[in-house]
Order: C-alpha cells, then sequence, then structure tokens
C-alpha cells in the first residue's frame, strides 16, 4: 500500500470528531496561505498602487490651485502637499520659474533632462494637447538614475519609477499642464520604500497571524465538531442505557431544527417501534403460553383420571377420551394459527392471486355453513357479480372466520346475512349476525392477538383468540380494509373491502406503462 492510500486510510478510520476538525482547519490553512501567497506577491503592486492614487491626488490638487489662478510659490506649494509625503516641482515656461515644494536639494531626475527649459512645449499633432515632459535616459544615467518602469495613464500624466545606485527607487509623476495664465510643467515624485525590508516585515506580521488564525481554526473546529455530534453523543448513550429490560430511554428533542434533531427524532421513534414490538412479543408469548398450558391441564387431568378410575369404569374412560379429544384438536388449531401468523409475521407466505368471484367464495361459505348449524338462518344477498384479484383460499379463511364468530357469538337459532356488492372501485362483502354484539371501547382491540372481548363472560365459548388476527393480515395483504359496525345486544357486521379486478388490472397497465416510458 502506497503512502497516499496508508494516510487516506488512518484519516477515515479517525473519529468524526477529529475529522471534522482536520477538515476544517486544513481548508481553513490552505485558504490562509493561499491569501498570504497572493498578498505576499502583490505586496509590490499593491505598495505601487497607493503611491500612484497619492501622486494622483496630489497632482489633481496642484492642477486645481493653478486652474484657479491662484498665486504660486515655494510656500504656497509646500502647504498644499503638506498632508501627504509626496514632493512637488512646478516650472513656469511663462514666468521661466521653478517652484518647489521641498527646501532641500531637488533630485538630480528632477532638472538634469530639461536644463533650463526656456522654450514652450509643442503641441501633438492634430490635438490641442501639450507633449508630455520626457526624460532622457542618457542624461539619467550621467547622474545615476535608471528607468525601471515608464507608462503613461489615462490622465495624461507620464509615470516613471527610478533606481539609483543605492538603489534607491522614486516614483514620478511629471505632465505639461496649461491653462488660462500659462504653461506649467508639473513633476511629482515620491520616495519608494525599501522594498526587501517591508516584505519582510510584513512577512512577519503575516505569519503570526497565519498561526494565530491556524491555531484559532483548529480550536474553532473541534468546538463546532463537538456541538454538531453532541446529539449523536446522546444517541450512543442512550443506546448504551437501552436493553430489552428497559426500552424506556429517550433523547432530547430540544434544539434547532437542523439534521441532527431529525436522527434523533428517528432514533425515538426507532425505540418505539421497539417497544412496541417487545411489548406485543411479550404479550404474545404470555397469551400463547396460557392458551397452551389450559389444554395441556385438561388432557394431563383427564389422563391421570383414566390411570386411577378409567382402567375399569368403561363411563369414565369414555369422558376421558372425549375431552382429551376435545382439547388435542383445540390446540391442533391454535398451533397452526400461530404457525400462520410466524410466516406472517416473516414474509414466508406467498399468495396466488387470481381472478375469483366474491359471489363464488361467499355462496360457498353460506351452503358449508349450512352443513355447520342446521339451526341457524343464513342468507346470501348479492347484488350484481363482483370479481377481485386475491388469493382464493385466503379470501375463503377469511369469511370463514368472520362465519364461525358469527355463529359463535349469534344468539340460539341466530340469523347471518352474507352480502356481496360493488360501487366504481371496490368490492364488498360482508357477514351480519345478530349476536352479543361489541363495546364500542373493544372495536379498536378485537384484531390484536389473543384478545377477546369480555373473557369471563365468554369463557364457555370456544376460540382462541387469533381469528381477527389473522382476518386483517388477510386483507391488509390484499391492500384491503375491514370495516367494523356493532351494538352491543343487537349485533355486529364486518365489512371487507377490495379493490375490483378492473380497477386492478388498470393500475397494473398504468405502472407497465410508465416502466416502458
Amino acid at each position: 500500500m502506497s503512502k497516499r492510500n496508508k494516510l487516506f486510510s488512518g484519516f477515515h478510520h479517525l473519529a468524526i470528531a477529529k475529522r471534522i476538525t482536520l477538515l476544517y482547519g486544513g481548508i481553513f490553512t490552505l485558504s490562509l496561505l493561499f491569501l498570504s501567497g497572493f498578498m505576499i506577491l502583490n505586496i509590490s503592486s499593491m505598495q505601487q498602487s497607493t503611491m500612484r492614487r497619492e501622486l494622483q491626488d496630489s497632482m489633481r490638487t496642484v492642477q486645481q490651485h493653478l486652474d484657479d489662478g491662484k498665486i504660486l510659490s515655494d510656500h504656497i506649494l509646500s502647504k498644499l502637499l503638506e498632508d501627504s509625503y509626496v514632493e512637488a516641482s512646478v516650472f513656469s515656461y511663462t514666468e521661466n520659474k521653478m517652484y518647489s515644494s521641498t527646501r532641500e536639494n531637488l533630485p538630480l531626475f528632477i532638472l538634469q533632462p530639461a536644463g533650463e527649459m526656456q522654450r514652450m512645449p509643442e503641441p501633438n499633432q492634430d490635438e490641442e494637447e501639450l507633449k508630455p515632459p520626457y526624460l532622457r535616459e542618457k542624461e539619467l544615467k550621467e547622474t545615476g538614475f535608471e528607468i525601471n518602469v515608464k507608462r503613461e495613464n489615462k490622465s495624461g500624466n507620464l509615470e516613471y519609477i527610478l533606481e539609483n545606485e543605492m538603489e534607491q527607487q522614486f516614483m514620478l509623476h511629471t505632465v505639461h499642464y496649461k491653462t488660462e495664465h500659462g504653461i506649467y510643467r508639473i513633476q511629482l515624485f515620491r520616495m519608494m520604500a525599501d522594498g526587501g525590508y517591508m516584505i519582510w516585515n510584513f512577512m512577519s506580521k503575516l505569519l503570526i497571524a497565519d498561526i494565530i488564525g491556524i491555531l484559532g481554526a483548529f480550536l474553532i473546529g473541534q468546538y463546532i465538531s463537538r456541538r454538531m455530534l453532541k446529539p449523536v453523543a446522546a444517541i450512543r448513550e442512550a443506546a448504551e442505557r437501552i436493553s430489552i429490560e428497559d426500552l424506556s430511554q429517550r433523547i432530547s428533542t430540544e434544539g434547532p431544527d437542523d439534521e441532527m434533531k431529525e436522527l434523533t427524532v428517528t432514533f425515538n421513534s426507532m425505540i418505539d417501534r421497539l417497544e412496541s414490538s417487545f411489548q406485543k412479543q411479550n404479550q404474545f408469548i404470555s397469551d400463547a403460553s396460557h392458551e397452551l398450558r389450559t389444554p395441556i391441564s385438561v388432557i394431563q387431568g383427564y389422563a391421570n383420571l383414566i390411570n386411577r378410575w378409567g382402567k375399569s369404569d368403561p363411563a369414565i374412560l369414555q369422558e376421558s377420551i372425549d375431552s382429551i379429544l376435545t382439547e388435542t384438536d383445540h390446540m391442533s388449531a391454535l398451533i397452526r394459527q400461530l404457525l400462520f401468523l410466524a410466516k406472517s409475521d416473516q414474509n414466508r407466505l406467498s399468495l396466488q392471486k387470481v381472478r375469483m368471484s366474491l359471489n363464488e367464495v361467499a355462496a360457498e361459505l353460506v351452503r358449508e355453513m349450512e352443513v355447520l348449524d342446521v339451526h341457524s338462518k343464513i342468507t346470501l344477498a348479492e347484488e350484481g357479480q363482483v370479481e377481485i384479484f386475491a388469493d382464493y383460499d385466503l379470501v375463503k379463511q377469511l369469511l370463514w372466520i368472520h362465519g364461525e364468530n358469527a355463529l359463535k357469538y349469534s344468539k340460539d337459532s341466530g340469523e347471518v346475512e352474507i352480502r356481496v356488492w360493488k360501487d366504481k372501485k371496490f368490492g364488498y362483502v360482508s357477514v351480519k349476525d345478530n349476536g352479543v354484539g361489541i363495546a364500542a371501547e373493544d372495536i379498536p382491540k378485537i384484531f390484536d392477538r389473543f384478545y377477546r372481548v369480555d373473557k369471563s363472560r365468554n369463557k364457555e365459548i370456544s376460540g382462541t383468540g387469533l381469528g381477527l388476527a389473522i382476518a386483517k393480515w388477510i386483507v391488509d395483504s390484499h391492500d384491503g380494509e375491514i370495516l367494523v359496525e356493532s351494538k352491543v345486544g343487537e349485533g355486529t357486521v364486518f365489512t371487507n373491502k377490495f379493490r375490483l379486478f378492473a380497477s386492478e388490472g388498470k393500475t397494473e397497465t398504468k405502472l407497465k406503462q410508465k416502466k416502458e416510458e
């Protein structure tokens, strides 16, 4: 593995807080170093730009004074420039006289190129402007100066950067300027600071600022990473405290509405679902154990009875055998239903959906119920042919659950009505009885596993409490719905709602078209 790959691998194995700190500090450091390097490379240009602006401002000040026709003298010229480091020399061609803002000797590049300068400057061809006063390189070299830079700006000023034998640099702006009162040659200059010293001084200060900035960036990055990952730490601590025995731990959702809050809400929601699932699982195990314990206890009791007295008493023997067979059938049905629900929870049940008629399965249910209970009045009401797309066996099992419950909880010689109808989109099949009914507060719970309404009152009615839970799974697996209407003492209606086959076909066609597109 190359050093680069090892470096990246080591970085990816760091804690998130350290990675955020390094990334934040590293990006800030690179940006700061880039900016510092850019400033160092451009410091000379920045210095020249500052001096150029100062010379141009001073030039405008002197020109304005000349335009106003005011008296010009060394003192007045010095006073005009007293707020700057600029020195000026103004030669009046009309008066044939030079004025200077400095009492010291002017640099040789001011006097040397033009000499006495008694001749008027000539105008440019086809222009009213005067030719600018150019410096003569040969004469400058004799005085110890060299021209490093020569340029003409938009205002007509000539700009020179001159350097002498002592490596001192000067910036000079020079121009011929014409007013109503005469023609002048204006020369403004300023000595440039020692570039090497200035750059070194600037770099040393910039280095100190960079070090402070980089350290501050890493400290701020560490603070930000800890602050940002505080909810993650809270989630980790809560996860460590959570166990199967204690799922009550939750994380506070106070704070801004950001991604971390969404993560916290999602985590709390996950724990809510886990807690609910564990509670249902524990209740399921408890109820299943209780339901299985009862038939086992009965079987064991009758086995002991046979062992003591049943061998010689045919009546006791027959009673014991009948009870054992009854409890065995009950336990077998319970186990089958438990296995069905276990497979459905694990998504191991495959649906064999076909085009089927609700009328047909309802009629078959009526025939079988009539054979099962000859005392009850069972009727079938059909309002048109209703076809759905479903698993025939599961739909029949669903209707049998409702039909069996209707027979169990109906009054003696009760009435059960099976009704089939449809609207534009859905098909319906309902099972109505005139039994004991269900209280309004119990209706939301009847689809829970092992839940039975008023167990003490219905303890003589056989059942496992799993039928409606299975019915709900069957309807949900067909994207349907179970509607319940009931009044205590009057009866109950279970209505099963399915999408019609035509609507199902259209939906599948639309989905197919979308996939093809």
